[in-house]
Order: structure tokens, then C-alpha cells, then sequence
């Protein structure tokens, strides 16, 4: 039975919450029942109303206490006590490590300074925090028309490079090819202008048009520039140094000890001070369509380079045996660690021209970046190498290897299909003897064909595992079923430590289509062989 607070029994709990119409004098009785409780109502909700004043008054108290409190708190915070040259350390650890910094308030080092007086003043106090900075294009095209930010941003810039003073500058410029209109003597020399003096590397991006204020300067405007990367992202219209000579002038500085370019030219033909360069990256385009840096070409450049430390070259040709056959003599490169070759070629022809004694990374063909886990890791006394088996027969493939047999970590994977394609059955059985890669501990293989059985791969390890250098490491990614678990009969080692890892998949329709494609290309028909 349904209650008022006032404790009275309804006349109408019977009525209540159904679709009965009472009658004018049931109206008027429920009127004169509902007097009392209204009023009691109307009490409860004032005293509701008079606590609630109290809470929000208790609120305010608690709120202007807390404050209070954590202004205080403050006072005793660890971080405020933290010595100077402590703070300055936790600020380059906030720097970017990957590219430039960023002009981009919520990033080291501009937001250092937005965070209180004491973090401002010791950040614009430290030149070491300003050394670097990217640039990016100050003029845009939108739904609005052109965009000009360079006002606006102008000054920002200013003001960090002067806060790096007097520290050598990394400076990272991108010019976009759609603003021909603009004047070259205005941008980007206006930001640069009262800071050549200071330039150690310099990046610049975009039409060379654009950018030759700055590729024009000689080294009395850049005495302590050390390396230069140049990115020309409209070669096919303006080709580097063949319209614009003077556009060599930036990578002709005496100072000059590293070079990245990215631009159409002959690289051989580069007037480069070659004898000092100490990191060289050559991924020049082809000027015409028979061009291009072929082996032959390689080796002369790694001839002219004897103190190179970090070598990456994009190869378009094979190695001529006849450019090869004229001159024998070894190229030596005493502190040569990185060399990257990229591209589709043959390379048993260099393995007798080249000695590298303090080689740690090797990267040869076309791979992609996550194919290159190892490739670059900081792994002491070791010898990383990823290979693009594609171009190699099997005896080049040898060769390689006995040509480095300080290797112990190795990828063997190909880029693309090839019916031959590596690594195989006889591959896998070859290195189980010591005698090939005496110093093999990690080996990683991906194969696009069957060729590579679970059988071989099982007596391999455990002849590896026998050897002097035990493996530590053996990952395979082979395109058909299990045929053995490899992983159970290995048991004992991977108890011991051993990773051992197995990854089975059926050919992917991508793949078809390219075997298909190639086998189209010899002159045999897919659908009958």
C-alpha cells in the first residue's frame, strides 16, 4: 500500500498508477488531501536547499585550503630543488633524437620554456638546447589561397638560432616546389643570412632553383660546415649542377667531411673532395636512361674515399668485367664500418678488391626497412650483414659470405620471386660447416620458394650447435606447411638458451602472380608446367 511521508493512507492507492478518471468531487477530495503533503514537501526541500548552501560553502573552504596547501607543497618539491646543470641534462634528454628539432610549442625545446620562469630562464640560457632545428615550407597552399607564414615564424626563428650561439648549428631546410614566384634571394637566405658563420650541417630539401642562394656559397661563408645532405625532389625537370653549375659550389667546401645527395648527376663525375670523406651516401638518379653508378663506377668512388667510416651507394648496373679486368689493384678502406649497396646487381666481381677489416654493418640490395632489424644495431665486437639473396646464384652467394667471415649476425631474404631463389636446401647445408662463417651466432632466413626443408634446417642447427661458436639464434619464414616441429626436437638447446623460431605460410596469390610473371618472361607457360 502506497504512503505520503505524512504517514496518511491515500483514499486513492487503489487508483494510483493506472488509467482511472476520477469524477469532479474525487478531484476536489484530492486536492484537499494533497494540502499537507505539499507543505511537508516544500519543508524537506528547504532544508535540502539550506544544506546544500553549507556543502558549496564547505567546497569553497576545502578548494581555497588546497590551494594553500600545494602552494606550499611546492616550496618542498624535489624538482625545484634539482641543481642547474641536472635540469639541463633532463632537457637534452627531451630532445628529438631521429630528425631535427621541430618549431612546435608542445615539443624540447620550446615547450621547456612554457612551463615556469626558473625552466624558461635556464633554457633560453642554454645554447646547447638551440643547436638544432627543421625548417619546414613557410608558404602553403590551402582551400584559401597561399598562405605566408614566414612573418610570423620569422623572428621565432631568429631567436633560436641566436640562443644556440656560439654552437656549430644543424640546420634542416625543405623548400616546396610550388612557389617558383618567390624570390631567391629572400628565402631562405633571410633566415639564414647572419648564421652561415655557424652552419656544421646543413640539410636542404626541394627545387634547386630555390635553393641555390645558399648552394652557391663558398667556404668563406661556411668555415665550419662538415657535412651536407642535398634532396632535389624535381630532378627530371632540373638536373644538379647541369643547369645550375654553381650549385656545386656547397659540396666543394675543403671542409666538407660528410655528403648525402639525392639528385640526378653522374656521382664519378661529383668534384667532390673525396680523399677526406668520412660519410658518404650517394642515391643519385640516372641523367639519361643508359647512366647510372654501375659497379665499376662504385669501386672508383670507394678508390677515391680511403678514410670513409659510413658508405651508402645506390647502384643502377651490374659490374663490368671489362671496366673490372683493367685495373686489379685492392681498394683498401682501414675504417670503413657501414657499407650499403642498394639496387639489383652482381657482386662476386668486388669481393677480391675490397679490404675492410673494421666492417660492421653490410646491407646489400633492395630491403626494407623491417627487414633490417640487426642492420645498424649497436652490438660490440659484432658483424651484422642483410642480404637481398634476388641477384645471387648460389656460388656468389658463397663467396660473400667467405669473403666476411667475421659475420655473426646474418638475414638472408630475397626481394622479389625468382625460381632459383636463395636460401635453398644446399645453401642451408653448406653453412652448417664452421669453416663458413666460423662466427655465426644469430640467422635469420626468409625464403619464397619450398626449397628450404624442415630437415635440413633441424640438422644445421644442430651442427651449428656443435661448433665452437654455438648459434643463438635461428628464425626461418618458409611459404608451406610444418614438416617436422622443429622447435621439439630442439628441446635440449632451447632449454639451454637457444631461440629458435619457425614461420609456415602458404604462397600468397602475390606471389603466384609474380612466378607466373617471370616464368611468362622466359617463355614458359604457368598453366601446363
Amino acid at each position: 500500500m502506497f504512503e505520503f511521508l505524512s504517514n496518511a493512507v491515500s483514499p486513492f492507492a487503489d487508483k494510483l498508477r493506472t488509467n482511472y478518471v476520477p469524477s469532479d468531487e474525487e478531484i476536489a477530495h484530492l486536492r484537499d488531501f494533497l494540502v499537507g503533503p505539499t507543505e511537508q514537501l516544500a519543508k524537506i526541500q528547504a532544508q535540502i536547499d539550506e544544506m546544500e548552501l553549507v556543502v558549496g560553502q564547505l567546497k569553497a573552504k576545502r578548494e581555497s585550503l588546497q590551494i594553500d596547501i600545494d602552494a606550499h607543497k611546492a616550496l618542498i618539491s624535489p624538482m625545484r630543488h634539482i641543481p642547474d646543470d641536472v635540469l639541463r641534462a633532463i632537457f637534452f634528454a627531451c630532445l628529438p633524437t631521429a630528425h631535427n628539432a621541430l618549431i612546435d610549442i608542445a615539443e624540447a625545446p620550446l615547450l621547456l620554456g612554457r612551463i615556469c620562469r626558473r625552466w624558461r630562464v635556464v633554457a633560453y640560457s642554454t645554447p646547447m638546447l638551440w643547436t638544432s632545428i627543421h625548417i619546414a615550407p613557410l608558404r602553403s597552399c590551402g582551400e584559401r589561397g597561399m598562405a605566408d607564414f614566414l612573418p610570423q615564424l620569422q623572428p621565432v626563428i631568429e631567436q633560436w638560432l641566436e640562443r644556440g650561439a656560439p654552437c656549430p648549428l644543424t640546420v634542416s631546410l625543405v623548400e616546396k616546389d610550388s612557389f617558383l614566384w618567390s624570390d631567391p634571394e629572400f628565402y631562405p637566405i633571410s633566415l639564414l643570412r647572419n648564421f652561415f658563420h655557424r652552419l656544421y650541417h646543413l640539410s636542404l630539401c626541394g627545387n634547386i632553383r630555390l635553393l641555390l642562394p645558399l648552394l652557391r656559397l663558398g667556404p668563406e661563408s661556411l668555415p665550419m660546415l662538415k657535412s651536407i645532405d642535398i634532396y632535389n625532389s624535381t630532378n627530371k625537370r632540373y638536373p644538379f649542377g647541369i643547369e645550375h653549375p654553381e650549385a656545386l659550389n656547397l659540396v666543394q667546401i675543403p671542409s666538407l667531411t660528410g655528403i648525402s645527395l639525392q639528385v640526378m648527376v653522374d656521382p664519378v663525375s661529383l668534384p667532390l673532395n673525396w680523399s677526406q670523406l668520412t660519410h658518404l651516401d650517394l642515391r643519385c638518379f640516372p641523367p639519361s636512361k643508359n647512366s647510372g653508378l654501375d659497379g665499376a663506377g662504385a669501386l672508383e668512388l670507394l678508390r677515391r674515399c680511403p678514410n670513409l667510416v659510413r658508405c651508402l651507394l645506390r647502384l643502377y648496373r651490374d659490374l663490368d668485367d671489362a671496366s673490372l679486368a683493367s685495373n686489379t689493384s685492392l681498394i683498401t678502406l682501414p675504417h670503413l664500418g657501414t657499407l650499403i649497396l642498394i639496387g639489383d646487381f652482381h657482386l662476386p666481381q668486388w669481393i677480391p678488391h675490397l679490404v675492410v677489416p673494421r666492417l660492421r654493418c653490410l646491407q646489400i640490395g633492395n630491403l626494407k626497412h623491417k627487414d633490417l632489424e640487426w642492420f645498424g644495431a649497436s652490438v660490440p665486437h659484432c658483424v651484422t650483414a642483410a642480404i637481398d639473396t634476388t641477384p645471387f646464384t648460389e656460388s656468389g652467394l658463397l663467396n660473400l659470405l667467405q669473403a666476411f667471415p667475421q659475420i655473426s649476425h646474418l638475414r638472408l631474404l630475397p626481394h622479389r620471386f625468382h625460381p632459383a631463389v636463395l636460401p635453398n636446401d644446399a645453401l642451408l647445408l653448406r653453412l652448417s660447416s664452421h669453416d663458413l662463417c666460423p662466427n655465426l651466432t644469430h640467422l635469420y632466413i626468409k625464403t619464397k620458394c619450398v626449397s628450404l626443408s624442415d630437415a635440413l634446417a633441424l640438422a644445421f642447427i644442430r651442427a651449428r650447435m656443435a661448433s665452437p661458436t654455438p648459434l643463438q639464434l635461428f628464425e626461418a619464414e618458409v611459404p608451406r606447411p610444418m614438416e617436422i616441429d622443429v622447435k621439439a626436437a630442439l628441446e635440449p638447446f632451447i632449454s639451454a638458451g637457444l631461440e629458435v623460431s619457425f614461420t609456415y605460410s602458404p604462397p600468397s596469390v602475390r606471389q603466384h602472380d609474380e612466378e607466373r610473371h617471370f616464368n611468362a618472361r622466359v617463355g614458359v607457360n604457368w598453366f601446363t608446367a
